[in-house]
C-alpha cells in the first residue's frame, strides 16, 4: 500500500514494536488477568496486520477474517469493560479506559472493509490493486492508492483525527512514566525494556499515530 520505501519500513517498526509486546505481554502468565493477556493479544494480531498493509503483498491477505477479528475485538474491549474486567474500578471508568481500545479495533475493521474490495488486478509493477471504492495513485506517490468515495474520505479523515489525538495522549503518558522514579530499579535485559512502566503507553501511540498515518494517505 505504501510506495514510499523509507516510510514503508518506518510504519512497519511502528507496528511491529507493539505487535512483539503484546505477544511478550499476551504470554506473561501469572503477571497478568486472563482478560488483559487477551487484549494484548488481540493489539498484537492488529500490529502484525497494520505491518502488512503497509507492503504491497498486504493487499492479498483476505480482508474478511480481519473484519471479523477485529470487529469482535472491540466487542471484547468494551464487553470487558461492562463486565468490570476492563481498566477502572467503576464501569463508567471502564468504559472510558476501554474506549481508546474499542476505536482502534473498530478503525482496523472499518480499515481491512474498505480496502478488501473484490475485483483486484495487479498495478504498476504488481504494486497496487484496482478495488472498488479506491483510485490507484501514481506509482511515484507515498500511497499507492487512495479512496474514492467522499463519505470514506471523510471517514478516514475523522478516524485518523481521533487515532492521532489518542497517540499523543498515550504518547505524554508514556514520557510522564519514564521520568516517574517512583518504581525504583526493575529487571534486567528483556523484561526490563518490556516491563517498564512507559512501555505500554509508548506502544499504544505507536499502534495509534501509525494508524493515523495510515489513514491519512488513504484520503
Amino acid at each position: 500500500m505504501i510506495n514510499a520505501p523509507g516510510l514503508r519500513w518506518i510504519l512497519t517498526a511502528l507496528f511491529v514494536a507493539p505487535a512483539v509486546y503484546g505477544v511478550w505481554s499476551a504470554a506473561a502468565r501469572g503477571r497478568r488477568p486472563a482478560a488483559e493477556r487477551v487484549g494484548h493479544a488481540l493489539h498484537a494480531v492488529m500490529g502484525c496486520a497494520m505491518a502488512a498493509m503497509s507492503w504491497p503483498w498486504g493487499m492479498d491477505v483476505p480482508a474478511g477474517p480481519q473484519v471479523a477479528v477485529f470487529s469482535a475485538g472491540a466487542v471484547w474491549f468494551a464487553a470487558t469493560a461492562l463486565s468490570g474486567s476492563g481498566p477502572g474500578t467503576t464501569r463508567t471508568g471502564g468504559l472510558a479506559g476501554a474506549l481508546p481500545h474499542v476505536v482502534m479495533m473498530g478503525a482496523m475493521a472499518w480499515m481491512a472493509s474498505v480496502m478488501g474490495g473484490s475485483g483486484m488486478s495487479a498495478g504498476a509493477g504488481g504494486m497496487a490493486h484496482d478495488m472498488p471504492g479506491m483510485e490507484m495513485a501514481a506509482t511515484d506517490a507515498t500511497s499507492a492508492m487512495t479512496l474514492s468515495q467522499a463519505g470514506d474520505r471523510w471517514t478516514a479523515g475523522l478516524l485518523a483525527l481521533v487515532l492521532v489525538a489518542l497517540g499523543l495522549r498515550w504518547l505524554a503518558r508514556a514520557f510522564d512514566r519514564a521520568r516517574d522514579p517512583a518504581g525504583g530499579p526493575g529487571p534486567a535485559g528483556a523484561s526490563a525494556l518490556l516491563g517498564g512502566a512507559a512501555c505500554e503507553p509508548a506502544c499504544h501511540a505507536a499502534m495509534a499515530l501509525g494508524m493515523g498515518v495510515m489513514l491519512v494517505l488513504l484520503v
